[in-house]
């Protein structure tokens, strides 16, 4: 009995223990946080409200507002991306204080009920500030808002609207009057978005408006817009290996105008807008100047590398600029959308600014060496036999073509009357063709003992040439710079 007693006295007395030291916690407690209380990444246990405030307010960067302008650049009347506007919001702006958000954690937590408590706050508490914002604060923001405002293009635009002329448009409506901010309520709308602890506000509707228009704007507008309508087509030059496109900027520079005045249109009796036979001269010009290349000197890159420059030749286009100002007139009197190929005093194999293209002959007299391409791939390669130069029966050099193509002719000229079975000529009686009498090409035979003024190239290869290549083709010649 007696053990028994004593067991229960013990009993009691652990329990009478861990009350007290539950109390003690308790009590320990009291003023503070809980045991085991941790609040944005701090250890708050036995702490104050006062304490953990000032704590948690050191390591609290200074908060910023994001504005969104959701508005129209002025331009056509389109919507562009979103404009961003960051503000810090300093210590002279806004207070930030956790007393309120920490008084209501505490409440919540009892001290006596601190052992439930370490259940609840498994990983900690996150608060959020209060943003305080005085008068003196609203003051401050406002000067900052309206400061921005200065760099906005919604403020600094003309609150007008008017034609402009645009690089890649040709004509564009600037609607400075449509979209226009009212900087008193998005003033409002960012400071309501403050007071509720937003990091961003996208303004709404409300905070913009949109001015009256008057007369001289509506006859602005009216213009545009007919403008739009009456340009409202294309015309394509297909140039082969380019497109040239005239579209609204290159109509609009067509159009006939009072000298002086910008978008004064002269109009036909019909009340209509008309052509300038003139500027459609100049484009047909410019065009010509820009894609013929008939006469013009070129540029050359050599097989093996490096460039030559070779101004002579019958090779080119040259555009027929009187049938091309013709069409182009009437194509414009009647607005047609098409691709049109024009008509050419000269037409090369290939068309372009680079008119030789991959499809060629070259013929390098220094080397003594043919090579014909096709789709820029080596179909044949070949030594020759050119012009003599020590009679002055030099071959000519430049860019020639393939005018004609002849089986088994004789080729005549002083003293000579010579028999090859495949005749290519590329320039008056200068042409490639076999040479049966010779027995050996290539080297340095030209010198002495060349043609005179022909490529003389070995039967097989003239052959080969002959079946592949096509009247047109492009022939280059030239002889190469011999080093020392």
């Amino acid at each position: 009995m007696k053990t028994g007693k004593k067991i229960q006295w013990m009993i009691i007395a652990f329990i009478i223990l861990c009350l007290g030291g539950y109390l003690g916690i308790v009590f320990y407690y009291m003023g503070g946080f809980s045991l085991g209380t941790w609040i944005n990444g701090i250890y708050c246990t036995g702490k104050s409200v006062a304490e953990v405030n000032e704590e948690l307010l050191s390591g609290v960067p200074e908060p910023e507002l994001t504005v969104v302008y959701p508005v129209s650049d002025g331009i056509g009347q389109a919507e562009t991306e979103r404009k961003n506007s960051h503000f810090v919001l300093d210590g002279q702006m806004v207070q930030l204080d956790y007393t309120k958000s920490l008084q209501q954690l505490l409440q919540k937590q009892r001290p006596i009920l601190w052992m439930r408590n370490l259940f609840l706050q498994a990983g900690g508490y996150e608060l959020e500030p209060e943003v305080i914002l005085t008068e003196e604060g609203k003051a401050r923001f406002r000067e900052a808002f309206l400061a921005d405002q200065e760099v906005q293009a919604e403020i600094k635009r003309d609150a007008c609207i008017r034609l402009e002329k645009d690089e890649e448009e040709g004509i564009i409506l600037y609607d400075g009057k449509k979209n226009r901010l009212d900087t008193e309520k998005a003033l409002s709308e960012c400071l309501g978005a403050i007071e509720e602890g937003k990091k961003e506000i996208v303004l709404s509707e409300n905070c913009y408006f949109d001015e009256e228009i008057n007369a001289g704007e509506k006859e602005q507008q009216a213009l545009y817009q007919e403008l739009q309508e009456f340009l409202n087509f294309v015309v394509t030059y297909d140039m082969g290996a380019e497109q040239v496109r005239f579209d609204q900027k290159a109509l609009l520079n067509m159009l006939a105008m009072e000298e002086g005045k910008e978008f004064a249109f002269l109009r036909n009796e019909e009340d209509v807008f008309y052509w300038d036979e003139e500027k459609i001269k100049v484009v047909i010009d410019t065009l010509a100047d820009t894609y013929d290349t008939y006469g013009k000197p070129r540029e050359f890159t050599m097989n093996g590398g490096g460039t030559i420059t070779l101004e002579k030749g019958n090779y080119g286009t040259q555009l027929d600029r009187k049938m091309e100002v013709k069409w182009l007139t009437e194509a414009l009197a009647e607005r047609r959308s098409e691709t049109h190929t024009p008509s050419y005093l000269k037409e090369a194999y290939a068309r372009g600014e680079n008119d030789i293209r991959d499809t060629y002959v070259e013929i390098n007299m220094t080397k003594q060496k043919l090579w014909f391409y096709v789709n820029g791939e080596t179909e044949i390669e070949t030594p020759i036999v050119t012009g003599n130069m020590m009679r002055h029966r030099g071959t000519p050099e430049g860019v020639y073509f393939v005018y004609g193509k002849q089986k088994n002719r004789i080729l005549r000229g002083p003293g000579y009357a010579s028999h090859v079975n495949y005749w290519m000529p590329v320039k008056g009686g200068v042409g490639m063709h076999d040479a049966l009498w010779r027995d050996e090409f290539g080297g340095e035979i030209y010198k002495k003992e060349g043609s005179h003024g022909c490529i003389n190239l070995p039967l097989e290869a003239a052959k080969e040439l002959y079946d592949m290549i096509e009247i047109g083709v492009p022939v280059v010649m030239y002889y190469e710079e011999e080093e020392g």
